[in-house]
């Protein structure tokens, strides 16, 4: 196909397309010495599928466009330095960019002789390079070319890139191609010889190895996909004119697998890894797009894959009242300053799309010594400003339901909320799929919930890697089989989500439970989940289901059918707020506010509340204050079991006996 779109053609016609050409063995790819990259037999490259599929056309490639043509082309950059005469958001997001370069040509080299480069130091050297190219384009500052160039030196005579772990070499891949790019006319012939080298050696050929090709990213649909296809084509435009015919190989791959990520989206743009790798993942979709565009004239039509552009949408739905984020799976409810939002305001003309940012600016030098972010969370800024359009203040605020869902997908989630404008409104984010997705936590059926300011039912997201790693647990981190010992990590396993158990044991990660929406003439809005799959081998049937209340309480109610055997039942909570036990109710306080869980249920239920510290493993992370309430109650074989919660913020909700609660099949 010359000259057309990833996604004009199913999935299916591109794997059979693929499938029926003749796989042809590489070139033997010989390293030269000093990158430290093994000689490395056919046997060990991956065949050339994608080879034969030219997606751009000859006439595309022929007339590439000279540096700068990564994002931004000459003209691009002009218009740049017009637009920060005139717009304070741009003044305001390139004082910060200054600063940040400023910072850096105070800091101290991130290369240790002899070491590889590993994914951390990457991406912080990346945000060094692409803050310091554009500080240098946009005032023409020598300090900041002359520390540039030192670090793209560095970074190209590093030991190696850390293919092995391909995400460290991407990374460095889009460093150096940046700033090859960015800072190409300035530079001299041996300093573009050596970073198209670099890119060419460490980054390019590696990725041709199959030992190099962990987990298949290639073919992935995680944020690997994104991250390394989109890193790999950035890199082959970058050195197009040193290597052509490697180049457009490497692109016709990236084109030919991107689908694979893409169908992550679908259908309504909700990702299944959760809203950090959701940034990380997107924005190198995104800037795969990008730089199509500027190289080419033409994205490929990536950003037009089913649920692409609504992703944007998503991110938003999951920004509860208080400005923290539904933080399922390897998330953290805090969200840092993330630029490809602009993207999105861009792309959609939504002001609101930006909002989110404009709460997280601040100046640069927080986010480096801050405690509670990365310290290289903002580190692709700059793409930040080249994407932010001033005319978009003058668009409209979108109208978006309160009631929202993912429509499906792989790992369905649903929002409700009493209110857009209101910091106080109820919100419930509800999480359904899968145990077995990357990233996945056994929160299958869970929820978090806010009101009156306050978020009540936690999820914890992720709890880091190094603890983990140090006492042996490295192995299982991202393995999500059923006796991963990925599970006994507190944050990760049952123990730490709100969720039913049966007879203290997991869910099974390989059910999946899906999302129904209530039918449209319901009260009030609302969700049901089939959680059955989830608990295969353990009960006969198990439901939930979430009703957001015009008093704006919520009610969530379970129902379940053991099997031959009976089961102990538990209902379980995470919070941070401070609990009294009553007979039939459980009244939470935090920060001058409460919250009433009323307990409705027919038969006799034991409530209790434990200090999360006894809970955790020398491997997880303390998390001061936090408690697990538990509801546990008795089910015979082969009898149906229910349990209802009211969560009532004000005080003041109509309480249900047993007997008035509608069976779940009725909602």
């Amino acid at each position: 196909m010359v000259g057309g779109s990833p996604f004009l053609v199913s999935n299916a016609f591109i794997l059979n397309n693929m499938h029926q050409k003749i796989i042809r063995s590489l070139l033997t790819i010989i390293y030269m010495s000093f990158f430290l990259i093994p000689v490395s037999s056919a046997q060990d490259q991956i065949p050339q599928t994608w080879a034969e599929s030219s997606w751009l056309s000859d006439s595309k490639w022929q007339k590439i466009p000279a540096h700068p043509r990564l994002f931004a082309d000459a003209k691009k950059w002009a218009d740049l330095k017009k637009q920060l005469k005139t717009d304070t958001t741009s003044q305001q997001l390139f004082a910060l960019i200054k600063e940040r370069a400023e910072i850096t040509l105070k800091s101290p080299s991130l290369i240790v002789a002899g070491v590889g480069v590993f994914h951390g130091e990457a991406r912080q050297i990346q945000g060094r390079i692409a803050t310091l190219a554009m500080a240098y384009r946009l005032t023409g500052d020598k300090r900041f070319f002359a520390r540039a160039n030192q670090e793209m030196t560095e970074l190209a005579n590093a030991f190696n890139w850390r293919p092995d772990h391909f995400l460290s070499c991407s990374e460095s891949t889009l460093a150096i191609a940046i700033g090859l790019d960015w800072l190409y006319n300035d530079l001299s012939t041996s300093e573009r010889k050596l970073y198209a080298g670099a890119i060419i050696e460490k980054g390019l050929k590696a990725s041709l190895l199959k030992k190099y090709n962990s987990g298949n990213w290639s073919e992935s649909d995680g944020n690997w996909s994104p991250v390394c296809n989109g890193s790999m084509a950035i890199g082959a435009i970058a050195v197009n004119e040193f290597a052509p015919e490697l180049a457009r190989n490497i692109m016709n791959r990236s084109l030919a697998n991107i689908h694979f990520a893409a169908e992550a989206y679908s259908p309504a743009g909700a990702h299944a890894e959760g809203p950090g790798y959701w940034a990380y993942g997107t924005t190198f979709y995104v800037l795969f797009a990008e730089a199509l565009r500027s190289a080419f004239g033409t994205s490929c039509d990536l950003e037009k894959a089913p649920g692409f552009l609504w992703t944007g949408d998503y991110i938003i739905q999951l920004m509860a009242p208080s400005d923290e984020m539904f933080s399922f799976a390897d998330s953290e409810p805090f969200w840092g300053f993330e630029p490809v939002m602009f993207w999105f305001a861009r792309e959609l003309n939504q002001v609101d799309m930006t909002e989110p940012l404009f709460k997280r600016l601040k100046p640069m030098h927080e986010y480096l010594v801050s405690d509670s972010t990365r310290d290289d969370a903002s580190r692709l800024l700059p793409l930040g400003l080249l994407w932010w359009n001033p005319s978009v203040i003058k668009m409209p605020v979108a109208k978006r339901a309160l009631n929202w869902w993912s429509e499906g997908g792989s790992q369905p989630q649903a929002v409700m909320r009493s209110s857009w404008n209101d910091k106080r409104a109820t919100y419930v984010g509800i999480k359904a799929g899968s145990a077995g997705y990357g990233h996945s936590h056994m929160d299958v059926g869970s929820f978090v919930l806010e009101a009156n300011g306050i978020r009540w039912a936690v999820d914890l997201g992720r709890d880091g890697y190094t603890l983990p790693r140090q006492h042996g647990l490295g192995g299982d981190l991202f393995l999500a089989t059923q006796e991963s010992k990925r599970w006994s990590m507190f944050c990760n396993g049952s123990e730490s989500h709100n969720i039913l158990r049966f007879n203290g044991t997991n869910q099974w990660v390989d059910g999946k439970a899906e999302i129904i929406p209530l039918k449209e003439k319901s009260v009030s809005p609302g969700y049901k989940i089939d959680l059955t799959p989830i608990y295969s081998g353990q009960m006969a049937s198990v439901q939930r289901g979430y009703n957001l209340r015009p008093d704006k309480s919520v009610l969530i109610q379970d129902e379940w059918q053991s099997g031959e055997r009976g089961a102990s039942v538990t209902w379980q909570m995470i919070t941070y707020a401070n609990v009294e036990l009553m007979k039939d109710e459980i009244v939470l306080t935090q920060s001058g506010e409460t919250m009433r869980l009323i307990v409705v249920t027919d038969v006799v239920a034991h409530l209790s509340v434990q200090e999360v510290a006894g809970l955790l493993n020398v491997w997880d992370k303390p998390h001061p204050g936090l408690k697990r309430i538990t509801i546990r109650l008795n089910t015979l074989p082969k009898s149906a079991g229910r349990l209802a919660i009211i969560a009532d913020p004000s005080g003041k909700a109509e309480t249900i006996k047993p007997e008035q609660l509608l069976p779940l099949v009725q909602w």
